[in-house]
């Protein structure tokens, strides 16, 4: 976690009049923020490799054939953004973040 993020949580805590967090919290925290990050990533990522990808087979293949390919690359994008959507909309993380200590 960078110093950044670690300022970013401590002031969002004090605004909002929390306390310190233990040592098992901040390392839940720390866990949490790791995974957002890295998943964030992936899906800044598959975006791109979506575009590029979708972008050089516009010309080569035909309707259909870009269609599937353009279905394929957008579940992927999909599907890592489901798993963010599930974080931000209902609160619901992947099962290891919920017991990091």
């Amino acid at each position: 976690m960078t110093h950044e993020t670690t300022i970013a949580i401590l002031l969002g805590r004090g605004a909002k009049g929390l306390g310190e967090l233990d040592a098992a919290e901040w390392r839940r925290v720390a866990a949490r923020t790791a995974w957002a990050t890295e998943m964030i990533d992936k899906w800044y990522q598959a975006m791109l490799h979506m575009d590029e990808v979708c972008g050089e087979a516009v010309t080569r293949l035909s309707e259909d054939e870009f269609n599937r390919l353009f279905d394929e690359e957008e579940a992927k994008v999909a599907a890592l953004r489901a798993q963010i959507d599930a974080v931000i909309e209902r609160d619901e993380w992947p099962p290891h973040l919920h017991w990091t200590i």
